[in-house]
């Protein structure tokens, strides 16, 4: 009950209206590192990762903005369903989310057994998708190793302490920024 209580008070989207004048990629970019977050969580303390995963699972659909959903779902949303939002948001037609492959990544990460190959190859279907920068790409491909150096790691979770931080940080963000500072 407390993690809800804590998801529910650090929610960076806590009203469709925070997406108001964004543009879809900007969104999409920040949902990619929602992703690497998430899959890094996983490494760290797979029981919160689990935990963020099951509440994404409760509503699979992505079909519309929930106030009760996770950040990365209303992202995954805005980008996915960006005609229906077009008149609140900049929209990028280009960007095509693969979603079958990102409910089987969520659905394998809530029961707690991730397919590293097919988590990899989601984030390459993105980065296709999506125009990323340098770190971008090198924290997916971070993720994507089995034994990364430890510099690296500590490269990557502070880097994406940093890409995410905002003036309301995501749900998400506040979880992992908890689990790099144990």
């Amino acid at each position: 009950m407390e993690l809800i209580k804590e998801l529910i008070e650090a929610r960076m989207h806590r009203r469709l209206g925070s997406f108001r004048g964004q543009d879809v990629g900007d969104i999409a970019k920040n949902m990619f590192n929602h992703f690497i977050m998430l899959r890094s969580l996983y490494d760290l303390d797979k029981n919160k990762a689990v935990k963020y995963a099951k509440e994404i699972v409760q509503r699979l659909n992505f079909d519309g903005y929930r106030a009760s959903m996770p950040d990365l779902y209303n992202m995954i949303v805005m980008v996915k369903e960006q005609h229906k939002y077009a008149d609140q948001l900049f929209n990028n037609w280009k960007i095509v989310l693969p979603e079958m492959r990102i409910k089987r990544v969520i659905r394998d990460i809530a029961s707690g057994e991730l397919n590293a190959r097919d988590f990899a190859q989601l984030m390459i279907m993105l980065q296709r998708k999506i125009n990323l920068d340098g770190d971008q790409m090198r924290m997916r491909r971070l993720v994507s190793t089995e034994n990364p150096a430890q510099s690296e790691l500590n490269w990557m979770q502070k880097r994406l302490i940093t890409m995410t931080r905002r003036n309301i940080n995501s749900d998400l963000h506040e979880i992992y920024r908890k689990a790099i500072s144990k």
